[in-house]
């Protein structure tokens, strides 16, 4: 194989990859949206259901124990 199919394949490897991620982050709940942002470090959006709360508020418990038990 030559160096430009290798590389043409990967960038559509790649292209592919991000497509399905994007697809991916379409079809989350708001509970998996709120754990993810959260996780991710971004501040709670506004004016969103009681799941997503739920779940970015289940997110920072969880790491605020994990930070505890890391600290000693």
């Amino acid at each position: 194989m030559s160096k430009d199919y290798q590389e043409q394949a990967h960038l559509e490897d790649v292209a592919d990859a991000r497509y399905n991620m994007y697809q991916y982050f379409k079809e989350l709940t708001s509970y998996e949206r709120g754990e993810y942002d959260c996780i991710h470090g971004y501040p709670a959006l506004e004016e969103e259901d009681n799941d997503y709360y739920d779940g970015y508020g289940r997110a920072y418990e969880y790491l605020q124990m994990k930070g505890a038990n890391s600290n000693g």
